[in-house]
């Protein structure tokens, strides 16, 4: 919440700074702070969602709703990144023409407030990730510190803007605008991907299977499905057992590889393991 809402008070300066200042290099770097403000709105949401208890209108929990809402966010932010690009290529052209004017100097001083706010924000968020073991506060630590340096090229755009290079403003915006493009397609595609269970990458799916395996009793793992719900992933997995096991052996067997699981690896919602006899 704390980087939501200094990410929120960020954007409405960068965005008031924007229009009175006529830099589109700003305009392009609020809608940084905006993207940082919603991925923080989403993890927030997500760690909510994962803390409310599965009922019976949703046996699965609540943790989609995360996705949900990277794909309305995701397709409002491509189409401002998609507006503002527009602007930004028309004004470089503008340049040539000897049209436009260099913006005023209070954005220079946004520009700096503005890498010096998401490094604050970097060094915070990757202070509570790390003792919070969070990948996704880590995540969103990650994005400041790119926006930080993204902060400096545009600080870097407006002096030279001053100093009568005027296309540097507008050629930043659109480098910025190109690449917001690039990270809302990626949100689009990792809230599509959540929506429709797609399963979570090799790797993990090969640790999993490697630590079931690690398991006395365990033969090997014959079938294994994973989906991210929110936080958490939900692993669902088959293991062969020797057929002369007993029952309550195999079950024994299968609840040390749940528990083996949710020890290994982070953010682990819901293991459910099924034990069928192995023949040689």
């Amino acid at each position: 919440m704390v980087s939501a809402l200094l990410s929120l008070m960020l954007a409405v300066f960068l965005i008031i700074i924007g229009f009175v200042s006529g830099s589109k290099a700003i305009l392009a770097n609020s809608l940084y702070a905006v993207k940082d403000f919603v991925t923080s709105m989403v993890v927030f949401i997500g760690i909510r969602a994962s803390e409310k208890p599965p009922d019976g209108a949703h046996p699965y929990g609540h943790g989609k709703i995360e996705f949900v809402a990277m794909l309305f966010i995701g397709v409002a932010i491509l189409i401002a990144c998609m507006f503002l690009l527009v602007h930004s290529v028309r004004d470089v052209w503008t340049c040539f023409y000897g049209q436009l004017q260099a913006p005023e100097s209070v954005a220079l001083w946004a520009g700096c407030i503005s890498v010096i706010a998401n490094y604050k924000l970097y060094k915070y968020l990757l202070c509570v990730g790390t003792r919070q073991n969070h990948p996704s506060i880590l995540a969103i630590a990650k994005h400041h510190h790119s926006d930080a340096i993204a902060s400096f090229f545009v600080v870097l755009a407006i002096i030279g803007a001053k100093m009568g290079l005027l296309f540097l403003d507008p050629l930043v915006a659109v480098i910025e605008t190109i690449d917001l493009m690039r990270l809302s397609v990626v949100m689009l595609k990792d809230g599509l991907n959540g929506v429709l269970d797609r399963s979570v990458n090799v790797e993990i799916g090969s640790e999993i299977t490697s630590i079931a395996e690690l398991v006395p009793g365990v033969r090997r793992v014959s079938k294994l499905n994973t989906r991210q719900l929110g936080q958490g992933l939900w692993v669902d997995l088959t293991i062969k057992v020797d057929y002369n096991k007993s029952a309550s052996e195999g079950y024994m067997i299968g609840l040390q590889v749940k528990e083996s699981i949710i020890k290994g690896l982070p953010d682990i919602s819901h293991v459910s393991v099924s034990v069928e006899p192995y023949v040689p």
